[in-house]
């Protein structure tokens, strides 16, 4: 479903990932919207998809699947927006003394000839540089996160693009789609390569392999894993982007020199990681060797009598394995319950373990 109409009231708004709670004044109707709305401002016209829904507390909402900001067309409209505060130096009384001058060239003079707002009463020609650029520069977020949307690159995944590149994210985009696989999570490769494929990169292009790569080793994140067997990663990204293995192999061995990634032999096989991978895991088995060597100044000496003394007093009775798992944290620096998701690492009836 499609709407048209201008923000009338934001109630909230993350400014983290742009997730927004809004009024917003439709021809027919003020309704409440609640999605992902990066650089949206009170009096801001926007064209929304979504549906409706009915929230259990709040009632009637829209729900945000994607959105347009657009210009406004009226000259009410325009006015309302440039009202808003928006831009810096323009209230509500500026703004009507601009949109009595100028009517419905209003947007086409920010755009174009932003020299003659200093024909207004109260601008002079340095404020008028001032507040066009500002007007242009808002202008120009908008046209990266619809730009960005050709990729399926969420609004507010479209916030992290343009905290990253700025306001040449387009061309940077255009010259190399793959970059979004490094700055945004989640996001579906195959698309971006269908479009760098139109955009006319060459199906062996080293940089589309290397995002080939990287995105291998971001899928096997999604398992719960940090690392994979090299062999395995060639064969699956040849097949994945119809390349040769041989020029895969070109890719892993830029991305190493990069250190983009990291290749660790174990036996007979290397295991390549993403760098910032390795380096936690890295950072997490020094922690644990550190704690391990340190001196252990929580031990109770007389446990078992002491468990018993605690389980009196508690009117407790641990079963043999949790004695077990509370011995092991008496006796030991470090020990770590592992299990999967709901196995019952606190519950007897189920499976536990405690590797020391």
């Amino acid at each position: 479903m499609e709407i048209k109409g201008s923000i009338e009231e934001i109630i909230y708004q993350n400014e983290t990932n742009g997730y927004t709670i809004c009024n917003v004044e439709t021809e027919e109707e003020i309704i409440t919207a609640v999605g992902y709305l990066p650089f949206i401002n009170k009096g801001d016209c926007l064209k929304l998809i979504g549906k409706y829904v009915v929230h259990q507390d709040y009632g009637r909402q829209f729900k945000i699947d994607t959105f347009e900001k657009i210009m406004p067309e009226t000259k009410d409209a325009i006015e309302k927006y440039l009202s808003g505060g928006i831009i810096k130096g323009i209230g509500p009384a500026t703004a009507r003394k601009i949109v009595e001058m100028f009517g419905d060239e209003t947007i086409y003079i920010f755009k174009f000839e932003p020299h003659k707002l200093a024909n207004v009463k109260g601008i002079n020609e340095t404020k008028a540089k001032e507040i066009a650029q500002e007007f242009n520069e808002k202008w120009e977020m908008w046209q990266i996160v619809n730009f960005l949307d050709r990729f399926g690159i969420s609004s507010n995944n479209a916030k992290k693009v343009y905290d990253a590149l700025g306001s040449d994210a387009i061309h940077v985009v255009e010259s190399n789609p793959y970059i979004l696989i490094d700055i945004t999570y989640g996001v579906d490769f195959k698309k971006i390569d269908k479009i760098a494929l139109e955009l006319g990169i060459e199906h062996n292009n080293l940089k589309r392999i290397e995002s080939g790569l990287k995105y291998a080793l971001i899928l096997v994140t999604y398992n719960g894993h940090t690392c994979i067997e090299k062999e395995n990663l060639l064969q699956y990204v040849s097949t994945m982007i119809d390349v040769k293995k041989e020029e895969v192999e070109d890719g892993f061995i830029n991305l190493k020199a990069k250190k983009e990634i990291i290749a660790e032999n174990r036996k007979d096989s290397e295991w390549v990681y993403l760098y910032p991978l390795y380096k936690a895991e890295q950072n997490v088995a020094e922690k644990i060797q550190g704690l391990l060597l340190s001196k252990n100044v929580k031990m109770i000496k007389n446990f078992t009598p002491e468990c018993k003394k605690q389980e009196k007093l508690l009117d407790i009775e641990l079963s043999q394995k949790q004695k077990e798992a509370v011995e092991a944290v008496n006796d030991n620096n470090v020990c770590i319950i592992t299990g999967g998701p709901r196995n019952g690492k606190n519950d007897d009836n189920k499976r536990n373990y405690c590797n020391i």
